[in-house]
């Protein structure tokens, strides 16, 4: 074994060396690419999924405003129209509420409102159910525009853990 050291010149040695440190940098760079990938792809699935509820939430909400102001002016009362748009107004209200973030402020208000907006639909509450509905509106951008901000902030820093955006002056 001795015999193969002193065999080898100079040049063959630092040779040798530069090929384990070649295979070294490969296996780490291969390594690390295999990292950064798999997290990229995350935050580009969860962010991806994102625009797509934020997306969902807007129409439904849309939809649910909509639909309660056109049942409340139309004068549709005891037609088949009026028991359709009442089960849609239905079924969006617990959509919209199961699409909230329990714990998150604005979502908290969202969900208060959708809850009190049936108590507002006799028409000597008019004012109170227009209010509300324009509240739920108010609300809904600022949460929307809030999560928004995190969605730009995830994928331009790559980071889920996203500051919350400072500009609202009411969230924490």
């Amino acid at each position: 074994m001795s015999g193969v050291w002193e065999a080898m010149e100079t040049k063959d040695i630092i040779y040798g060396i530069g090929i384990l440190f070649t295979f070294g940098l490969g296996a780490w760079n291969l390594f690390y690419n295999y990292k950064t990938t798999r997290k990229t792809s995350f935050i580009n699935t969860v962010t991806s999924q994102r625009i797509k509820w934020l997306e969902q939430l807007r129409l439904d909400i849309g939809a649910y405003c909509g639909l309660t102001h056109t049942w409340f002016y139309s004068g549709l009362a005891g037609t088949d129209k009026e028991h359709d748009i009442l089960k849609e107004i239905d079924r969006l209200r617990h959509v919209i509420q199961l699409r909230l973030n329990p714990n998150g402020e604005l979502d908290q208000k969202i969900q208060k409102l959708i809850q009190d907006i049936p108590k507002f639909t006799d028409h000597s509450k008019k004012s109170e159910l227009d209010k509300s509905i324009q509240d739920l509106v108010d609300f809904s951008q600022a949460m929307l525009k809030e999560e928004w901000e995190k969605v730009k902030a995830e994928s331009e820093n790559g980071n889920l853990n996203a500051k919350k955006s400072s500009w609202l002056p009411w969230r924490k």
